[in-house]
């Protein structure tokens, strides 16, 4: 039974783990016209890095004059912070400036703190246990869209459930499947309501322009008139992603965001009762102002767009305007079980579309109760309903010796490379490999070193020179065979990132992206380096250091490069990934199961060869139990499983030759 004091005791325990404000050393500033750039060096961070969530921060800085200003946008790949509204020139190279994120928690806990609402929050999950089929009215047709996957257009089945589940592994196109299943549901039920969530700006707006996209190519009347009522709301959208879509863009009144950003930087000392009274009442009549304009566009809206945070500062609003037919939480399994499980009742239907094998959500706080409400997604509950699941198992992203190595390490082999991709001249051609002299022309380079990482106080972080060097080298050359920006470089380490990018900067490398794994997902490239920099680091050996692993492997759509030392090798995630990889061959040597399954000696004919069946592929190793069953090394994920050999024997004894899955 869930109890909602423990959810707000999880809460509580976050909030006083997580700071009320980051300073931030900067290295220059930029005038932007009446914007204002700033760029600061996240070594000398002491609390966090930069991401999206602080996106409608509070900017302040110290003077002459003091100064303050509303955070635009993040740039975390360049270190750079985007400014509007800003009051006084900003600081310099040696400055400092404050950031002030907004508090989402304490709006998520006022939705918690609300008895009644909570008590529908539970009741709602309760049903979710209780599912047992879709309704089939509720279903949209796929039919207008014959390009879809098979396993893309069983998805359209989602609407129907009481809550269903959309996993979307990478390169299978989870957001290009959501947006011609709700233009058609738009289409399809003219009467219905969607509230579409995501979890940053951007991820909402590329949703908001799937289904935009979609609503373009049914082309139709009906839905001419849905994308006129399809709007984003909120502040921090990204412009460029609306070039000739401006009708889905909302009509807010910046200057009020202005005026409760200054304020929000101008706290006065409680203390000074008067001054804070005043201060608090203008912070309340702004806040009432954007509150009705975001209300008016919502309520006009048969499809509103907003990130999760907006949601939990807008509950009240959307709780007015609710029930919607249909919620959808996209990028869901980054949204912890707190937030979306408050949000959810706003629907009388709810998809969670994400990814559990990718980045969870974020949580500060070791305490047990903020683990499991805030440190887990709704896709924790996926087993629970099943039918629910739909699994996207066709991807286009990766070539296909990357994708089966991330198929057997993070999906159990149910990932594979979507039909037709190798029949299509413009995918092949863009995964082509040049072949430079000294990095070869292989889809996977496992690049073995000595050296192992190790603290460094200059870069506040761990690092490992030897693979920085390799790796700046391995770029400089690249570079000349492929376009820069189809080039990132991927490490857990903020430190190591830091060092990589000088070390590209003295050899003259432009272009190229560096980034901390936590910033790519949802991005590909050509050419994907990924370096763990100190893989025995504690941080790496949790289920989250496998996810973001995951993530790094996947964004690589036809070459991945990767360096790994015997202490890397040392964590068992490390250990199974170099297994794995240098075991690709042995699929080329397999022989099916069957050739030895009717002989007499059986099992113990078999040991050391290279066998397959089902959809395991390996080596059997030894004969245990008197021959009643057997040991096998399986070169997909490095794991030694044991099979009965009755099993093998009556399935396969009588198929000399065969088995029942083709070699890779």
């Amino acid at each position: 039974m869930v109890d909602r004091f423990d959810i707000l005791r999880g809460i509580d325990r976050e909030l006083a783990d997580t700071a009320r404000f980051i300073d931030f050393h900067v290295t220059h500033s930029e005038r932007q016209g009446e914007l204002w750039s700033v760029y600061v060096d996240l070594a000398r961070s002491r609390r966090g890095g930069l991401d999206e969530s602080l996106e409608g921060s509070a900017a302040w800085w110290a003077g002459p004059p003091n100064g303050t200003a509303d955070v635009l946008s993040v740039v975390a790949e360049k270190e750079q912070i985007n400014l509007r509204f800003v009051t006084a020139r900003p600081p310099g190279g040696g400055g400092m400036i404050r950031l002030y994120p907004p508090r989402y928690l304490e709006a998520l806990r006022e939705v918690w703190e609300d008895a009644q609402w909570a008590a529908q929050c539970i009741r709602w999950l309760e049903r979710l246990h209780a599912q047992s089929a879709p309704d089939p009215d509720l279903c949209p047709s796929s039919a207008a869209f014959p390009w879809l996957r098979r396993g893309q257009a069983k998805a359209f089945e989602l609407p129907g459930w009481h809550a269903g589940f959309l996993w979307g592994p990478p390169g299978t196109g989870k957001t290009t499947t959501l947006g011609a299943m709700l233009a058609q549901y738009l289409v399809q039920f003219p009467a219905k309501r969607i509230l579409l969530l995501s979890t940053t700006n951007t991820a909402v707006d590329q949703a908001l322009v799937a289904v935009d996209r979609a609503l373009e190519q049914l082309g139709s009347t009906e839905a001419l008139k849905a994308r006129k009522t399809c709007k984003r709301v909120g502040s921090h959208f990204i412009a460029a992603h609306y070039t000739g879509r401006e009708h889905l863009l909302p009509a807010t009144d910046p200057a009020l965001i202005r005026k409760l950003a200054a304020l929000e930087a101008q706290v006065p000392d409680k203390e000074d009762v008067q001054a804070y009274a005043r201060w608090k009442l203008a912070v309340e009549q702004v806040r009432e102002m954007i509150r009705k304009q975001a209300k008016d566009l919502l309520k006009n809206a048969r499809l509103a767009a907003l990130t999760t945070t907006r949601a939990a500062f807008t509950h009240r609003d959307l709780r007015d305007l609710a029930p919607y037919d249909l919620v959808v939480f996209d990028e869901a399994s980054q949204v912890g079980i707190a937030h979306a499980l408050g949000l959810a009742p706003l629907g009388k239907r709810v998809i969670f579309a994400g990814d559990p094998q990718q980045l969870a959500p974020v949580v500060q706080s070791d305490h047990p109760m903020a683990v499991a409400w805030l440190g887990r997604s709704m896709f924790h509950y996926k087993d629970v309903c099943p039918r629910a699941t739909y699994f996207l198992d066709e991807q286009s992203r990766m070539a296909e010796p990357i994708c089966r190595v991330v198929s057997d390490l993070f999906y159990e082999g149910r990932l594979r490379l979507a039909a037709g991709c190798d029949d299509d001249p413009r995918w092949r051609r863009e995964r082509q490999i040049p072949k430079p002299p000294a990095t070869g022309s292989d889809r996977i380079t496992l690049q073995n070193v000595d050296a192992e990482g190790k603290w460094s106080h200059r870069y506040h972080g761990p690092i490992r020179y030897e693979t920085a060097t390799i790796i700046a080298d391995w770029t400089a050359e690249l570079q000349q065979q492929v376009d820069p920006d189809q080039i990132i470089i991927l490490t857990p380490f903020r430190a190591q990132r830091t060092l990589i990018k000088g070390l590209l900067r003295n050899k003259g490398v432009r272009g190229v992206a560096v980034s901390t794994v936590h910033r790519a997902q949802g991005s590909e490239r050509h050419t994907v380096i990924f370096d763990p920099a100190q893989g025995d680091n504690d941080f790496l050996k949790t289920e989250d250091a496998r996810r973001l692993v995951n993530v790094a492997l996947s964004r690589a759509k036809a070459r991945l490069m990767l360096t790994l030392s015997p202490g890397d090798r040392q964590n068992p995630l490390f250990g199974e990934l170099a297994f794995v990889l240098e075991n690709q061959h042995l699929r080329r040597e397999a022989e099916g199961i069957g050739l030895y399954a009717g002989e007499p000696d059986f099992p113990a004919c078999c040991v050391g060869k290279v066998v397959f069946f089902d959809r395991f592929i390996g080596t059997v190793t030894r004969v245990l139990d008197g021959g009643r069953k057997f040991e096998f090394l399986d070169v997909a994920t490095g794991q030694t499983r044991t099979f009965l050999t009755a099993h093998i024997v009556n399935k396969y004894g009588d198929r000399r030759g065969t088995g029942a899955m083709a070699k890779a």
